[in-house]
């Protein structure tokens, strides 16, 4: 087992032109960032692909397979490591086609791939060095060492975290009460002290609550929320009428109407700025 912990990285967003390799623009923007070790995630579509399977039984791999049809990527993964003293990508892929009989779902290591339209994610481990030798009980070139890295911290970082690890009581500005109540627990605190911590911060929640709005005073308006029996919460978008129905949005963005009719809209406290009003059928 090799176990290794990355502390320093950093993330390469991007996409890939059209027409490109998927393996050699991946390892194109590996080589122009310095990128020696890393974790490789990708989404898109594929104008063409060709994927290998290992054989086990036989310790080799199987002829690759090309499939010139389109292709959706459904999952795309892989790392950045260093083989035989170069830069190596092995990466997966699950792609999908449509054909006469429905979807056809295909997968396996991924030997090229002709880019319609690919995003990726890169999650660089500037701290670590993994490579790759044979593994005489698989056949395959394996991780077999993780070598740590000593990486140099920009003067700028420094500055800042050094800004960042100064006591509250430093910063330059009033704390809000939530900081000052927590700030007063020592590093190690007692149970007592967490909880009238816990206490202090409560209290304080409370007097910045202000009291819902008598059912007589209150009136949905766009941006307010809503608890629906059936929907759940919802926004306000719009009013529509002399508040005679509300379209408000559902979590998964589909939009309902509601009748003020039918149903009762009851102020019940405020959440975010905003009031939060439950919705009961009209008695």
């Amino acid at each position: 087992m090799i176990v290794a912990e990355s502390r320093r990285g950093r993330r390469l967003v991007g996409r890939l032109d059209r027409g490109t390799d998927v393996l050699e623009s991946l390892l194109d923007v590996c080589r122009a960032h310095a990128v020696r070790s890393g974790e490789l995630r990708a989404i898109g579509e594929l104008e063409q692909v060709t994927l290998s399977e290992y054989d086990q039984r036989g310790r080799a791999w199987k002829p690759p397979r090309q499939f010139t049809s389109p292709v959706e990527i459904v999952h795309l993964g892989g790392n950045v490591s260093e083989k035989d003293g170069k830069l190596f990508l092995n990466a997966y892929a699950s792609v999908s086609r449509q054909r006469d009989n429905g979807i056809e779902l295909l997968g396996g290591h991924l030997v090229a791939g002709r880019v319609f339209s690919v995003e990726f994610v890169i999650e660089v481990f500037d701290d670590l060095l993994l490579r790759r030798a044979m593994d005489a009980s698989t056949g395959l070139p394996l991780w077999n060492a993780a070598v740590a890295l000593a990486v140099e911290e920009p003067a700028a970082a420094v500055t800042a975290r050094a800004a960042d690890e100064q006591p509250l009581a430093a910063v330059p500005f009033e704390a809000p009460a939530r900081a000052v109540a927590v700030a007063h627990v020592a590093e190690a605190p007692s149970w007592q002290q967490v909880a009238e911590a816990s206490a202090e911060v409560e209290a304080s929640a409370e007097a910045e609550t202000p009291a819902a709005p008598s059912a007589e005073d209150a009136r949905p308006s766009p941006g307010d929320w809503i608890e629906h029996p059936k929907f759940g919460r919802c926004q306000v978008e719009r009013i529509e009428g002399d508040y005679e129905f509300v379209s408000a949005r559902l979590r998964n963005q589909r939009l309902i109407r509601l009748s003020l009719d039918v149903l009762t809209l009851t102020p019940i406290g405020h959440e975010g700025g905003r009031l939060l009003f439950r919705a009961e059928p009209a008695r």
